[in-house]
């Protein structure tokens, strides 16, 4: 692998790592005629920071090397390799971090081109919405019920992290019609609901928390801290389908993905969540995640 000296990179130009080398953000780019382009097979994975740490990194490369086994993508770094990439990435984007106060992270892999056998490997940072985050966490966020459905398992697993989410764009494109604010909840093959193109979703009734089962929703590894954080503070957690009359009756509905990490829905087809009824749930989790992500910085 090509290498250079850290933070020798431009204040104003990112620096991302592809095909074995570090390269300005806009060399990132992937020939017309990869596999990734041509047939969209790219596996993905989204991390972020907190406190300009990584946030639970083994946890999201495991999840990765699933995505990236069931796509049958070889040839690739290993997990010990990659987690030395991404601090080196960081290290290479501290002036953009110092500036930002967090950043995201986005690995990417493909077969490559067909005819030359070997994958197409990359990473680089994104800035987060920070000012946006806040607002959902503060004030919560709009949601839609769309007519959209999930792909069938048969198509594809759905415990993979893939760049196909032509089915996330049209529900939110479904979503937006009704509220520009809000994200679009993709539907099972039995009507339940199942997450939002950047979200797991939950709902509290009576102060127990119900999330669809796992194999019908992309492993959040947001919300698998979240599990934890609830188990410490004694708050019931269990899965099973959750009907579209559920989620209007719900107390609380929660919302937990990497960029935004945990937040709540205030609407649900414009009808307002939990009939002004005092959220419990929330406040508990959200108190505690603070804590989490702070302790685990440092």
């Amino acid at each position: 692998m090509t290498s250079t000296t850290p933070h020798e990179n431009s204040e104003s130009v990112p620096t991302g790592f592809l095909a074995g080398n570090w390269v300005p953000h806009g060399q990132l780019t992937v020939s017309v005629d990869d596999t990734g382009f041509r047939q969209g097979v790219t596996a993905v994975e989204r991390l972020r920071t907190y406190h300009q740490s990584i946030f639970a990194a083994d946890a999201h490369l495991s999840r990765w090397q699933h995505s990236t086994a069931e796509l049958e993508i070889t040839g690739l770094p290993s997990k010990t390799t990659i987690k030395n990439l991404l601090q080196e990435l960081l290290d290479r984007n501290q002036t953009l971090l110092d500036a930002e106060g967090e950043l995201g992270i986005t690995l990417f892999a493909t077969p490559g081109a067909a005819d030359v056998g070997t994958a197409t490997f990359g990473m680089h940072v994104n800035r987060l919405n920070s000012e946006r985050n806040r607002q959902r966490r503060e004030s919560g966020q709009p949601l839609i019920v769309t007519p959209i459905q999930q792909p069938a398992p048969e198509c594809w697993p759905r415990t993979i992290k893939i760049r196909s989410r032509v089915h996330y764009h049209l529900a939110d494109l479904a979503a937006h019609r009704e509220d520009p604010a809000a994200s679009g909840i993709l539907l099972d093959s039995d009507n339940t609901v199942t997450e939002t193109s950047i979200a797991n979703l939950a709902i509290v009734i009576d102060g127990k928390i119900v999330s669809p089962p796992t194999d019908r929703v992309l492993g959040g590894i947001t919300q698998g801290v979240m599990e934890q954080l609830a188990e410490e503070l004694q708050i019931p957690w269990s899965k099973c389908p959750i009907s579209v009359p559920d989620l209007m009756d719900a107390d609380e509905v929660l919302l937990m993905g990497t960029d935004g990490g945990l937040w709540f829905a205030n609407t649900v087809n414009g009808n307002a969540v939990g009939k002004d009824r005092t959220k419990l749930v929330y406040p508990q989790l959200q108190g505690r995640f603070k804590t989490h992500v702070g302790s685990s910085a440092r």
